[in-house]
């Protein structure tokens, strides 16, 4: 058997002195006037009684509950879990006699008591809705759709059922927002701010008699919304270009002829100024040169550039020597 460690049984030997100095050192009182309260969670199946003192008394108290129907007694059995509660099975329901019950409680400095008596409509409250749940909507970035069970501590929903009523607001708001439904157990939403999440709580009650029980635990959702779509970059296709023979087609660009270019009948040709017309040009050089050859793609001097090389041999006006 592995030994004790030895923080955690000085821990416990701490705790044991604290609580037995406060027995010795904390002023022990009588008991004062106990809070007694009934309820019926199960109806009709029956209810429960519990109490507590308002204050400490830092000595053991002794409790005595009864119960009357009427001028009858009636058991109430502890409850095997809670030492302050007691359980009590009606014996004749929907009656219009009144229960009371009492309770006293003493220790060795004094006594005290306490009674409240109530009709047994008055007292049934179920426990909140199980298993809330709330879903988005898809496609609908304005509702949301919530589900609940009927608690399962309430014994004959057929034969007692429940309305609910439902609560809603988003954590960005302070207001809540509510619906209350005679049946079922499902409700939409759809009035929801889209894209904020939501929390939503669910209370049942017995349609006819009772309170209203205390909230469900919440459900948290977001309603639907579109995701994203990712922008993609597609490759052009490359541009094909055909070749047509057209009347409408431009003319050839005219390229002055480079002398380099010349043939063996040819003499000089001078280079003209981008600014010179082309017709102008070819006849200043007609007047001056022994003979003028033009290339089958006439060469056009551009802004900026000398005279641009052909890019096909020139040939003589003439044809071959």
């Amino acid at each position: 058997m592995a030994a004790p460690v030895p923080w955690a049984c000085c821990a416990v030997l701490a705790a044991a002195t604290a609580v037995v100095y406060a027995q010795r050192h904390s002023p022990q009182v009588p008991p004062r006037e106990p809070v007694l309260s009934c309820r019926s969670n199960t109806y009709p199946k029956g209810f429960y009684c519990s109490w507590h003192l308002p204050t400490p008394t830092y000595i053991p108290n002794t409790f005595n509950v009864t119960v009357l129907h009427g001028s009858k007694i009636m058991v109430c059995e502890k409850d095997p879990a809670l030492k302050n509660r007691c359980h009590i099975r009606y014996m004749h329901l929907f009656s219009t006699i009144k229960y009371k019950v009492s309770i006293s409680v003493s220790n060795a400095l004094g006594h005290n008591a306490t009674a409240i008596t109530f009709d047994e409509f008055t007292i049934v409250k179920p426990d909140p809705p199980e298993n809330v749940v709330a879903r988005p909507v898809p496609s609908n970035p304005r509702r949301l759709e919530v589900t609940w069970q009927t608690p399962s501590t309430w014994p004959d929903p057929e034969s007692f059922p429940l309305k609910f009523f439902l609560r809603y607001r988003p954590l960005i708001l302070d207001q809540w927002q509510h619906v209350e439904l005679s049946d079922g157990t499902a409700h939409t939403i759809t009035d929801a701010y889209a894209g904020k999440e939501y929390i939503i709580q669910v209370a049942a009650k017995d349609k006819e008699i009772g309170t209203w029980s205390d909230w469900s635990v919440a459900a948290h959702a977001t309603p639907w919304t579109e995701e994203p779509r990712h922008l993609t970059t597609e490759a052009q296709a490359p541009e094909t270009t055909t070749s047509t023979t057209s009347s409408l087609a431009p003319p050839p660009t005219t390229k002055i002829c480079d002398p380099g270019e010349l043939g063996s009948g040819g003499g000089t040709l001078t280079p003209f100024s981008t600014g010179v017309p082309v017709t102008l040009a070819l006849a200043a050089a007609a007047a001056t040169a022994n003979s003028l050859l033009i290339c089958p793609l006439p060469c056009l001097p551009r802004a900026r550039h000398p005279v641009r090389t052909c890019q096909r041999t020139c040939r003589g006006a003439g044809g071959r020597s």
